[in-house]
């Protein structure tokens, strides 16, 4: 599958991070959007060292592999989120992006995590980036379109949002972990996550212990 992995300014988004790398590894193509406030996020959350400690696909970063491993990365201050993502991901960033238009064939999106602010732009039927416009393009297309809000609690407006949207065939799976998978870390709980947007998109995965009596 050709799967467009939006990544908006809403808390966590090394989780849209690694998302986008697992669909990778798992042998599909994957196009990235970031938004403006992801970028801000990463540095103020210092995504780096979540993604640090979390499984990591066997695929080629465009940053050294040693610093993968060390949380403590001496220039942090000029780290980008690009550099965390897999070098065979296309990252687009303008209007003139192929994922501005049906005829790209990207044939589902995520956007993982998913700010207030996105949610409420999609609702309405803003296209004022590119995040925004594929977002569009799948509700007009009729083709898959996941949302992870990360939010807590929501406001009625949110969820108004989100149950017009539902109604359109978006679906919503909020990063919320299980215990019946047995997380004993942060990375397990965020490895059910991770599993359960991967299910979201058809895509096989063994990321989590699955429900078993």
């Amino acid at each position: 599958m050709r799967i467009i992995v939006g990544i908006s300014g809403a808390s966590s988004v090394h989780l849209g991070i690694r998302v986008a790398n697992e669909i990778l590894a798992a042998g599909h193509e994957v196009c990235a959007i970031i938004s403006d406030g992801a970028r801000v996020t990463f540095k103020s959350e210092k995504a780096w060292e979540y993604l640090s400690n979390s499984r990591i696909p066997k695929a080629k970063s465009r940053i050294p592999k040693a610093n993968l491993g060390n949380s403590r990365i001496s220039n942090e201050n000029f780290l980008q989120i690009e550099e965390f993502l897999d070098e065979k991901i296309d990252i687009q960033s303008n209007m003139s992006g192929a994922a501005a238009s049906g005829s790209s064939g990207y044939e589902a999106m995520i956007i993982a995590p998913c700010s207030s602010n996105t949610l409420a732009k999609v609702a309405a039927g803003i296209c004022d980036n590119l995040l925004l416009r594929a977002a569009a393009v799948m509700l007009k297309e009729q083709r898959k379109l996941v949302i992870a809000p990360r939010e807590m609690p929501f406001s009625p407006l949110s969820i108004k949002h989100m149950s017009e949207l539902s109604g359109l065939g978006v679906m919503f799976a909020l990063p919320m972990i299980a215990h019946y998978s047995k997380p004993k870390s942060l990375n397990d709980a965020e490895n059910f996550i991770i599993g359960k947007w991967l299910d979201c998109l058809n895509i096989k995965n063994n990321l989590f212990k699955r429900w078993k009596i």
